[in-house]
Formats: structure tokens, sequence, C-alpha cells
């Protein structure tokens, strides 16, 4: 393990707002592209009740309606997934190829997960378009007219988390014909929770940018040193419930997924976005 020096990085920027002090986060998209923030809360942002009630279905009786797990071979991250993620993973460490990962971009359409006066594309397009600076909101689409997929939904179970990493997807083959649309300056994650666990799932973001010299690495120079991060850089940990979204600029900070504590299962919906090369739309995608 790598000797680290005393913490010299400040937290990450934080704006943590209840549902009644939003308004403070209506530009949070182009804010944090910015660097004016670094990681944006929204309490109850998506109130719907389906939400909750579609988490505890999933989480019943073992029901299985689809899950992937591209993690598998790695079980502190073997995170379930329903749809495919435009991400590297640990069974495509570069990434799908786009006409593998258009293949399931509709997986909703063909497993419903919400009651049909729901259209949880549209909701999604909502939530971000309250912080997006009067910016349309709109899904990503290939040059050939393919949509997409405006979103994913992630399980972690008991004892799973997600491991320290930077989202620099739009680096990769599937991307190379739309990336010059986006403004790739950062890439902004965003995720809505369905449900939170017992305890544990917590997203932890650091002031870590992927440059960073001397990075705090273990011995085989590929794996993040966690105890090195934490003595080095300031962080913000944030837990979140039911609806409420956070958004935070995951190609400049480095962050994880604290394992999830007890039987309660962490669910949760959501995805990446950008602002288009002009600066005048966001589009998402997952």
């Amino acid at each position: 393990m790598t000797t680290e020096a005393v913490r010299t990085e400040p937290p990450p920027l934080l704006i943590d707002a209840p549902p009644d002090g939003a308004g403070v986060l209506t530009n949070a998209i182009e804010d944090l592209y910015e660097r004016r923030l670094d990681v944006a809360v929204v309490r109850r942002s998506w109130a719907d009740a389906q939400l909750a009630s579609v988490a505890a279905s999933l989480d019943a009786d073992g029901r299985d309606p689809g899950w992937n797990r591209p993690n598998a071979v790695m079980p502190p991250e073997d995170i379930q997934v329903l749809g495919t993620a435009a991400t590297p993973t640990y069974s495509t460490p570069t990434g799908p190829t786009l006409d593998r990962y258009m293949e399931d971009a509709g997986w909703y359409d063909r497993a419903p997960l919400f009651d049909k006066v729901l259209d949880p594309t549209a909701a999604v397009a909502r939530g971000l378009g309250a912080v997006a600076g009067g910016r349309p909101v709109e899904v990503l689409h290939a040059a050939d007219g393919r949509r997409f997929s405006p979103f994913t939904v992630r399980r972690l179970t008991a004892g799973k988390g997600i491991g320290l990493h930077h989202d620099l997807h739009t680096s990769l083959e599937m991307f190379k014909d739309v990336a010059p649309g986006l403004d790739r300056r950062t890439l902004i994650s965003y995720v809505f929770t369905l449900q939170g666990p017992d305890a544990g799932g917590e997203l932890c973001v650091y002031n870590c940018p992927p440059d960073a010299p001397n990075p705090p690495k273990m011995p085989n120079g590929f794996s993040w040193d966690l105890a090195g991060v934490e003595r080095r850089f300031g962080s913000v940990t944030i837990k979140t419930d039911t609806g409420d979204l956070f958004l935070f600029a995951s190609a400049r900070l480095l962050h994880r997924v604290a394992p999830v504590v007890g039987p309660r299962a962490r669910f949760t919906l959501g995805g990446f976005l950008a602002l288009d090369a002009r600066r005048e739309r966001v589009l998402f995608w997952s």
C-alpha cells in the first residue's frame, strides 16, 4: 500500500436542496460544467408513489424480471441491472458495441415496470428539466437515428457496492459518432432513488480528478487505494431516499457507492447526461 500525504484537497462543492428550496439548483447542470458546483441533490424530485411500489415488487419473493449481472465475476460489485448500460463493466471492459447496446435499448418497452399511466422517460425529463437552466431535455440518439436507452434500473443487495471510478464513457468506441455533438468537458451522472437500503449504499464523492498526480493506487498499479484516497482527498457522503435525485460531475470526480447493509436492497433509476456541443440542449441516456 502506498504512503499518502495529509489531505490536500477540500471536499467537493455540494448543494443538498429540500423540495421547497430546489430553486437554487435551476441551472445546476451548467453549474456542474462550470465547476461552480460538484454535487447536487434535489430531495423528492420525483414524488410519484409508484417508485416505492415498483421497488417493493422487484424486491419481493426473489422475483427476477431479467436482471443483467455485468460484474458477476467481481462479487463485491455484483450489481443487477435492467437494461444494458453504455459503460465499461467487468464483462465488457471497453463497453458494449453500439449494435449490442441498441439491441437492449428498448428493454423497458418490452418489460414495463410502471403502470401505463406513468411515462418514466417523461418523468426523468421533467426532473432534469428543473435543473437545466431552461434548456430542452431529450434522450440521446445515435447518428443513424436509433434512440439510446433513457435509463437503467439498478439493484444492489447486501454486501454489494460500486468501487472507486471516474465515468469517462464518451471516449468508448460506441460513442465515436455522437461524441462530437456533446460538450465533453465533463460527464454528469443522474440518479433517482427508487428505494434506499436499511443502511449503507451511500454515494461517496471525492475531489480527485482522473489526472491527479501520484494517484493513490494499490501495488498492482490499477486499483485505487481507498484508504489513501480518503486520507488525501476531501469528500462528501450522500444518503438518499425514495424520489430523491442526485447529479454530480462523474467524469471529473472519483466516486463509489458504499456496500449495502441489511436485507433491504438499494434500487435506483438513472444514467448520464451532457450538454450538446452548442450548450443549447441537455441529452441523457444510460
